[in-house]
């Protein structure tokens, strides 16, 4: 269950980092669906540490309960 969360959470901060991407229009020319530029970039932005904070706590979770 949690190696399934943590792929999940990696593939979504792969996503997010990749559509915030603020020196190119990159993806993020589909901004328009979150609000004005300047919204959509600090709610990605919020998304992308949400993501970052559950990938790495999931991380030391599953390395500290698999046993050797």
């Amino acid at each position: 269950m949690l190696h399934t969360l943590w792929t999940l959470c990696s593939i979504a901060l792969i996503f997010f980092i990749i559509l915030h991407n603020p020196k190119s229009q990159g993806l993020g020319g589909q901004n328009q669906i979150f609000g004005g530029t300047r919204t959509s970039e600090e709610n990605i932005t919020k998304i992308t540490w949400g993501l970052t904070t559950i990938f790495f706590i999931l991380t030391i979770v599953i390395s500290t309960s698999t046993t050797v």
